[in-house]
């Protein structure tokens, strides 16, 4: 494959990126992973023993009958349950014990930060195969990958990033079928389809709202006469694919709460049940005032913290004016409007311990498409507001991204600029010395402002080995350019 090479090189930097630092995840994470230990140790649902044990403490977990379990969507747990049973295994066979912190680390490497990484690099495969520019890929993969949210959020236990990352994986498949005709005729792809989008569901009960256009889109592409060979052959794969995870669902949800429709949320044992009992699972109408917070507030707006989408949201034009990737753009936008919508209408919409609008990530990888097509002479400006992005991101990152739900109420009186949870939360910590658990320093010693070096390096190693590839595809490429115009 001819993208292979620059989009292993994406993958590694990366890998290496998200891999780099580690963040406790705290009550929401712990309520994931205590069901993980559960599984694998005792070999029941229930999060009796881990809900107040210290390392695994959370007030995120619902209550019935007696027993304590996890609130959250359970895709994380499933998939980690899966690495943590062998790593168990082992431990257990050779009297190695692994600490809790290393667990957990190894875990959001493995659930999260790897699939991230991985669907980043599809991310620049797709960027170069609709811009034909490895270098605009390149730089729409960073601005999205390192200058948002999904930057932090693959270095923390929580869902929302795996279920981006397998969103857009299932995006990425559903677009190879628009470009290669034999894979249409291939059950186990088409199958895989289904599957990566009932895990999305599985990971995140806000997915439907991308994984419904993503149908549309699926059925658009194959479109085909109505027949019994076009459903068996197009219909089915997908279809089954998608009830695994959707049965496996079911079957948790009746196991722990007596009803295959009932989830966590509607059992909550916390301070947040009433909230949640309002509207849909706490979703109401959406707000003008929300959005506005959502978006453009310094707060926790999206465009101040990541301002590089501004020029995302630019690209959606040249992206629609484009006839060929017309219905991409469809996607996108349904994606894009659609979780911000849902999020202005969410009770808690700032997304609680969090120091950005954290249930908007599933939707953030697909801004790189539109952004990978903005005109040549808006490149400059892309990569300054990309330099912004990712320097903002590395500070939650790199200090502590899970801002204290009560400080943002606290200071939600101040004037406009006067609340920031990145420079006013942030980038305290860092000033003060608290810096995250990272590898440069766990491996070569590197304190404070040092353990950033190994990043930027990376960053730059990777910015210079594709501008090199650029240069020499252009010396290349031009004598041939040449001799065509002498003929």
């Amino acid at each position: 494959m001819k993208y292979t090479k620059r989009a292993l090189l994406v993958f590694v930097l990366l890998a290496f990126m998200y891999g780099y630092y580690y963040q406790d995840p705290e009550a929401n994470g712990n309520s994931r992973i205590g069901l993980i230990f559960a599984i694998v140790q005792e070999g029941r649902l229930t999060i009796d023993s881990y809900y107040n044990t210290q390392g695994t403490q959370t007030i995120d977990r619902a209550f019935l009958n007696g027993h304590y379990y996890t609130d959250k969507a359970i895709g994380t747990s499933i998939i980690g349950a899966l690495i943590y049973a062998p790593m168990y295994l082992f431990m257990k066979l050779t009297g190695y014990e692994l600490s809790l912190l290393h667990i957990k680390y190894i875990l959001t490497l493995t659930v999260v930060g790897l699939p991230s990484a991985f669907a980043g690099s599809l991310v620049y495969v797709l960027c170069e195969t609709i811009s034909g520019s490895r270098l605009r890929a390149y730089l729409a993969t960073l601005a999205v990958a390192l200058g948002t949210m999904c930057l932090p959020f693959s270095a923390i236990f929580f869902g929302h990033q795996l279920a981006a990352a397998l969103l857009f994986c299932s995006f990425f498949l559903i677009f190879q079928l628009k470009l290669k005709s034999d894979l249409r005729q291939k059950w186990g792809y088409l199958f895989l389809i289904g599957f990566l989008l009932g895990t999305a569901f599985l990971t995140e009960y806000t997915t439907p709202v991308i994984i419904l256009p993503l149908g549309l889109y699926y059925l658009y592409i194959l479109r085909e006469k109505w027949s019994f060979r076009w459903i068996r052959s197009t219909i089915m794969p997908p279809v089954l694919g998608g009830s695994i995870p959707i049965g496996i669902l079911m079957i948790y949800n009746t196991l722990c709460f007596g009803n295959p429709f009932t989830i966590g949320y509607e059992h909550l044992a916390n301070q947040f049940q009433a909230s949640m009992s309002h509207g849909f699972l706490g979703i109401s109408l959406p707000r003008l005032d929300v959005l506005f917070y959502l978006t453009f507030h310094p707060a926790h707006g999206l465009f101040w913290q990541s301002p590089v989408l501004l020029i995302a949201v630019v690209g959606f034009f040249f992206l629609w004016r484009d006839k060929r990737y017309r219905f991409e753009a469809i996607v996108i936008m349904i994606a894009f409007f659609s979780y911000l919508l849902i999020n202005a209408g969410y009770y808690m919409w700032w997304g609680g311990a969090s120091f950005g609008p954290r249930h908007l990530i599933p939707m953030l990888l697909f801004l790189s498409i539109p952004l990978a097509l903005v005109p040549k002479r808006l490149i400059p400006l892309v990569i300054i507001l990309t330099v912004i992005s990712i320097g903002q991101m590395f500070i939650p990152l790199a200090g502590r991204m899970l801002v204290p739900d009560n400080y943002f109420i606290e200071n939600e009186h101040l004037k406009f600029f006067g609340y920031s949870s990145i420079y006013s939360y942030s980038w305290q910590q860092l000033l003060n010395g608290n810096f995250a658990y990272n590898l440069g320093g766990k491996l070569f010693g590197l304190k404070n402002w040092m353990i950033l070096l190994p990043n930027v390096l990376a960053i730059l190693a990777t910015t210079g080995i594709f501008i090199a590839m650029e240069k020499h595809q252009l010396q290349i490429n031009f004598p041939k350019i040449g001799r065509s115009r002498l003929q």
